[in-house]
């Protein structure tokens, strides 16, 4: 199953809009959303799952903050890096960092958009961070990090544009990295006004009471989310009004197993509390941010506070889609405790190099902590040789964050204040001579 992310900037009696691209123009025309209904059982099976976890977060010291491995194939058709559809690594990884901001509530523009006081006091750190895969499914060390190119006519594909149908029948089936390890996401070019769309998670087989969908979610060799080049990140072939990496927000939110705010239906049920109802899904953006927009549902959502235009499950332009709701997170967190191939993802080692797995043949040791960490980080080094040696703090993105070379010696131990950063994951290094150790290291 699939679901399919179709976003409109027109009236509600005018649906049909076009996006200008140079020497092409094209219209979107408006379709349903591919998503369907979620089968009623999911909701029993998953409201289940988050009763667990709320229980466990009551007795548990420390939140879970998973991490997520991603890798983006990118489908091509020949073109130079970063030209159409060859989209460059540096759009990916603004993608990456756009999808850690949201999932982890640290977004910018949250606070402009949001001034609904009941909405402020809903919206949710997700504790969901993404990184860029380092090693391929073969153990090599990826040049790019987080990308895999691939040329249509290499694989005896047919060029782009590429129908969802061709996609999911012949592209991914083909060209799927391990989905218990990676988070694949398909960088393709779609031209029947698809953004993106998403494969919905996989129940667990044997799980009782929901005997009606055992196994139910789709099919591991099609697991991900596909992206049309023009909607992947804010910079390169990202284009307005949907160059913001929204698409891929609202396309993991179906992933980790959320429903449109509306329900998909007229004053649905997202089976989220959090989210008021809606008579439909939204468009455009109010001209005003923070202004309140009618849901259309009566006295089960009046105004205010209206409709939660804001939130990343509906279809409201970029700049103004800003958060997650406290339920929707609930939600996610669940599918990472415990829907297929999404729990194996939390302990996937490729976005580490292969010197995490080396210390032995080092002439030198280390040791971070503690870990999980406050704020407050001791990093041990103790060595065979005197030299000079280097700590330096990293993101998931290899963007170095701080860094200090400390004078010759055998045995010695470095303070590391990183209060001020965002919480999250991230690689400590120690570098002594041509060697070096990899530690990760969790900031809560």
């Amino acid at each position: 199953m699939k679901s399919h992310y179709f976003l409109s900037i027109a009236t509600a009696l005018t649906l049909n809009f076009t996006f200008a691209q140079t020497n092409q123009s094209e219209t979107i025309q408006p379709r349903k959303c591919g998503t369907g209904v979620l089968n009623e059982a999911y909701e029993t099976w998953i409201e289940k799952e988050i009763a667990k976890q709320e229980q466990f977060a009551n007795v548990k010291k420390t939140n879970v903050v998973y991490t997520i491995p991603v890798v983006f194939h990118i489908i091509h058709a020949g073109q130079n890096v970063g030209s159409l559809y060859n989209i460059s690594q540096a759009q990916v990884n603004s993608q990456i960092t756009i999808l850690n901001q949201d999932y982890r509530k640290t977004n910018t523009d949250f606070s402009t958009w949001v001034t609904q006081s009941n909405f402020v006091s809903s919206a949710a750190d997700c504790e969901i961070n993404f990184c860029a895969a380092k090693v391929d499914p073969n153990g090599n060390v990826m040049t790019e990090p987080g990308v895999n190119r691939i040329k249509s006519a290499d694989k005896g594909w047919t060029n782009p544009p590429h129908s969802d149908t061709y996609i999911d029948g012949t592209i991914k089936p083909n060209s799927i990295w391990d989905p218990t390890k990676y988070f694949n996401i398909w960088v393709v070019y779609m031209n029947d006004g698809t953004l993106g769309y998403a494969q919905f998670p996989t129940v667990p087989n044997g799980t009782q009471p929901i005997t009606d969908i055992v196994g139910w979610g789709g099919f591991a060799n099609t697991d991900g989310v596909v992206l049309d080049y023009r909607y992947v990140g804010n910079m390169g072939t990202a284009q307005a009004p949907y160059n913001k990496g929204r698409t891929a927000t609202h396309e993991v939110g179906h992933w980790l197993g959320l429903r449109h705010i509306n329900g998909d239906s007229n004053c649905g049920n997202d089976f989220c509390t959090d989210t008021p109802s809606q008579s439909s899904l939204s468009s455009s953006c109010p001209s005003t941010p923070g202004n309140t927009v009618t849901a259309g549902c009566g006295t089960v959502s009046p105004n205010p506070p209206g409709r939660m235009y804001q939130n990343y499950m509906d279809y409201t332009e970029d700049k103004c889609l800003v958060m997650f709701t406290a339920k929707q997170k609930a939600r996610m967190q669940a599918c990472m405790a415990s829907c297929v191939r999404r729990t194996s993802l939390a302990t996937s080692t490729v976005c580490s190099v292969p010197s995490d797995i080396k210390e032995s043949v080092i002439e030198f040791t280390t040791e971070v902590f503690p870990n999980p960490s406050n704020g407050d980080v001791y990093v041990t080094y103790n060595s065979i040789n005197t030299n000079d040696f280097e700590v330096s703090v990293h993101n998931l993105l290899g963007q170095t964050i701080y860094s200090t070379i400390q004078n010759p010696s055998h045995s010695s131990t470095v303070y590391l204040n990183i209060n001020g950063i965002n919480k999250g994951v991230y690689l400590i290094v120690v570098k002594s001579g041509n060697q070096s150790i990899t530690k990760r290291l969790i900031y809560n």
